[in-house]
């Protein structure tokens, strides 16, 4: 059975809905119904699946779960939640365009003589009182 199928099969019963009128409202024979029911079949399209969501009189909330579990049930629960884990990044992917939500400015270090992060540059030969030697090498752009 599958997502689909189960859920179909609660709201059938839920409602107390009949299968026959079912089958007949969306022109379909009624074993083609319990193929949905037992999960032996799904709906062919997504029209279908509204059809069966309007006769069932379900909320739009039902309707969408409705709809969601014939996705599942059509491309399989891995595929599924994977393009649900994709959509879900796509569309909460930062906007270029807009402004960051945390504005975080790093504190500025302060470097003593003897914590520098360079070791060359922390070695003795290279500083002279508070102030530090650099090579034209260590300078970018400078040659």
């Amino acid at each position: 059975m599958s997502v689909f199928s189960d859920m179909l099969k609660n709201y059938i019963h839920e409602k107390d809905v009949k299968v026959g009128a079912l089958a007949h409202y969306c022109q379909l024979e009624r074993s083609t119904i319990y193929k949905f029911i037992n999960g032996k079949r799904e709906p062919m399209s997504a029209e279908l699946v509204e059809q069966i969501a309007y006769f069932i009189k379900l909320t739009p909330l039902e309707t969408h779960q409705l709809r969601e579990s014939w996705k599942m049930a059509r491309m399989g629960e891995d595929a599924y939640y994977i393009r649900k884990s994709v959509e879900h990044f796509l569309c909460d992917f930062p906007n270029k365009s807009t402004p960051p939500s945390c504005n975080f400015t790093p504190p500025p270090r302060k470097f003593s003589q003897t914590s520098f992060p360079h070791p060359e540059l922390s070695s003795a030969k290279f500083q002279t009182g508070n102030r530090f030697f650099c090579p034209s090498d260590f300078i970018v752009g400078s040659r």
